[in-house]
């Protein structure tokens, strides 16, 4: 008998652990849902996936605006959007161009030129985010395949480029997405990208160009100075950008503006080379190495550009 009773005590308290574990745990999830930012809530790109609430993340807002709360365009909780890049070919001069496609083909494009990395998940990410944005992308493949994990890959490969058949490759992204249905194409890129951005505005006969921090070499075959006046620009570059200080940059921009060529520069204060990358998770992890204490750059100069990006293509190719 003596047992039993034991044995009976014992379940009860049991049973009150478990009930207490359980309260503790509803608890703790009342919590964090009071405490989680929900839908359209402003956010940090930089805090962690757990500030936004569960199947949602902290990403730019779908429509970037000047008009409503959009003006300052912040990052947002939201259900991601984001499709995905199929593999294509497109006809060029040197042959089929391989390349990554995203968007409804009836849209105005956006043709998303890579940094010296080659198309890592990175630029994928950022041409995605463009997309999601209400545009089609296409992403040229001028490495043929090849990605850099390391600087000095990576640095072999953009010195191994060739710049005659990258413009060509260019020149055939845009001709390739006017033939299959987009009526307006606009270029962006980044570090080289930014000098391929450049060239298309020069070569490829675009609606729009933004590059950002980087502009083409005299080896290149590209001359800013000839780019038509009929084609805008938008560019962005970093006070801190060691490869493209501002001495390089202003001169330039100077240059082409004394020829009437229609080129805004946006420069930001303290912000590094490569800076838009903080806009995406494969970004952050491309810039940060996965050190946990990096300092990205200053958030809202970071979104402050995705802003203007967007009104900009909104502007002169949606």
């Amino acid at each position: 008998m003596t047992r039993l009773a034991f044995g009976s005590s014992g379940a009860m308290l049991l049973a009150l652990a478990v009930a207490l574990a359980l309260t503790s745990s509803a608890s703790a999830s009342a919590r964090n849902l009071l405490q989680c930012k929900k839908d359209g809530e402003r956010c940090s790109l930089y805090a962690g996936p757990a500030e936004c609430c569960s199947g949602m993340v902290c990403t730019m807002p779908l429509e970037c605006t000047k008009k409503g709360n959009r003006g300052e365009c912040q990052p947002e909780c939201r259900t991601q959007t984001l499709g995905q890049l199929k593999a294509v070919t497109f006809p060029s001069a040197y042959g089929p161009t391989p390349g990554f496609e995203g968007g409804r083909k009836t849209k105005n494009a956006v043709v998303v030129m890579q940094e010296w990395w080659g198309i890592n998940q990175a630029v994928k990410e950022i041409a995605l985010h463009i997309a999601e944005q209400g545009y089609r992308v296409l992403i040229p493949d001028i490495y043929r395949g090849k990605v850099a994990v390391e600087v000095m890959e990576a640095r072999g490969l953009s010195s191994d480029l060739n710049w005659t058949r990258g413009v060509e490759d260019v020149v055939a992204a845009v001709k390739y997405l006017r033939d299959t249905g987009s009526k307006k194409v606009g270029i962006i890129g980044f570090c080289q990208g930014g000098a391929m951005a450049f060239c298309g505005a020069e070569k490829a006969g675009v609606d729009a160009a933004i590059p950002f921090y980087g502009i083409p070499s005299n080896t290149t075959g590209c001359n800013p100075l000839n780019i038509a006046r009929s084609v805008p620009l938008q560019a962005h570059f970093g006070t801190r950008d060691t490869s493209f200080p501002p001495t390089r940059i202003e001169p330039l921009v100077a240059s082409m503006q004394e020829e009437k060529i229609k080129i805004k520069l946006h420069m930001y204060e303290g912000l590094p080379h490569a800076f838009f990358n903080a806009i995406t998770p494969a970004g952050r992890q491309l810039m940060s190495g996965g050190n946990a204490t990096f300092v990205f750059p200053n958030e809202a100069l970071v979104t402050a550009a995705f802003s203007r990006m967007t009104n900009f293509l909104r502007l002169h190719v949606r």
